[in-house]
């Protein structure tokens, strides 16, 4: 039986429940390897997986090792309140933050069981990555650097944010990705400034620097980059500040190891863009596995402690309106002596 489903269900006790009903489609694809858009798993006694016949084929394919039921897709609480009273459950733990009030409602009208509100509780065996978990997100960090390398070669005078977006996508998609794990970031110039920008229809010109934040999936897992490229000459001033970056971004990197405190490859990171004079207001980095933001939290304030197995992303920047902006991004996988960096692509500045 699944070592993680049998960890959750030794935790049933001490959530006062007999049962966890799991929502969230990211949770029921870590506990079962399902991976339709409609599903749900209990956990209690035995396990049991749901979902409608549109899936009949493909959970029985994913999910071989959990007993399965297959529903008409209106009739979800319906069947799942029989469940919950045929199996005598009384209280079930739920997923508070992915369950929405109408279904709560439905559920306790179907069943008359009484609901007890859970977080993080499948989170909690996420946030350290299986060895086949981390080969998944090596995978889809080897993808991202392969689009990357082909993009490099397709950058035009003239050419829009947009039009380099769908190039990057296409690389990473013919080199095996299954899907993109966001919505790919590209920035020119003084775009470059916005640390979420979205491609526009502004053109590339001699001295840009290009800002590319993307990431590909592979086996459901995310990889995430940043690199920050020069189109044409960089002027010393756009050099300078890449510098700065790249230095911060090495020394955040350095700090990850198992036993240190998230905080603390803020601080790395965030202490070399401020002795420059300078800030950045979003975190040093996030968890990344099934999300591609998860835990633990790589910020200022955040009191995780890094473990083996955790993958995080390392990406300070800095950011000048009218004038432009850099991030450097890598996913690491923490160790017990330091980290595993596993997007490889160069970080100094290059210039096409």
């Amino acid at each position: 039986m699944n070592t993680n489903r049998n960890s959750i269900r030794d935790r049933l006790a001490g959530l006062e429940a007999d049962a966890l009903l799991v929502t969230k489609l990211v949770n029921v694809r870590y506990l079962t390897g399902f991976s339709g858009s409609n599903g749900q798993l209990l956990i209690g006694e035995s396990d049991l997986l749901l979902t409608d016949s549109r899936y009949e084929e493909q959970s029985a394919r994913e999910a071989a090792g959990c007993p399965r039921e297959i529903y008409d897709a209106p009739r979800m609480s319906e069947t799942l309140g029989r469940v919950v009273q045929d199996r005598g459950i009384k209280r079930l733990a739920v997923e508070a933050h992915h369950m929405t009030l109408s279904f709560a409602k439905a559920m306790r009208h179907a069943s008359g069981v009484e609901l007890v509100e859970t977080t993080g509780v499948v989170e909690k065996l996420r946030i350290v990555k299986s060895p086949e978990e981390a080969a998944s997100l090596r995978k889809a960090a080897a993808i991202g650097d392969a689009g990357f390398n082909t993009v490099l070669g397709r950058f035009r005078d003239g050419m829009t944010e947009r039009e380099a977006a769908a190039e990057l996508e296409d690389a990473m998609r013919r080199a095996g990705s299954e899907g993109l794990s966001f919505d790919t970031i590209v920035a020119f110039g003084e775009s470059a400034a916005e640390p979420h920008h979205a491609p526009s229809e502004r053109r590339l010109a001699k001295g840009d620097l290009i800002k590319l934040d993307f990431g590909a999936t592979w086996g459901g897992y995310h990889s995430d980059m940043t690199r920050t490229i020069a189109f044409g000459r960089a002027d010393d001033e756009r050099r300078r500040i890449h510098g700065i970056v790249y230095d911060a971004q090495r020394m955040g990197v350095e700090a990850v190891k198992a036993g240190v405190a998230c905080g603390t490859v803020d601080a790395a990171s965030r202490d070399r863009v401020e002795a420059a004079g300078y800030g950045f207001g979003h975190g040093t980095g996030h968890g990344i596995g099934l999300e591609v933001h998860e835990a633990p939290s790589v910020r200022k304030e955040s009191v995780d402690i890094l473990a083996a197995g955790m993958a995080v992303t390392v990406e300070p920047g800095i950011y000048l309106p009218g004038f432009g902006g850099v991030r450097i991004e890598d996913t690491v996988l923490v160790t017990d002596d330091g980290c595993e960096v596993l997007t490889n692509s160069p970080r100094e500045l290059i210039e096409v």
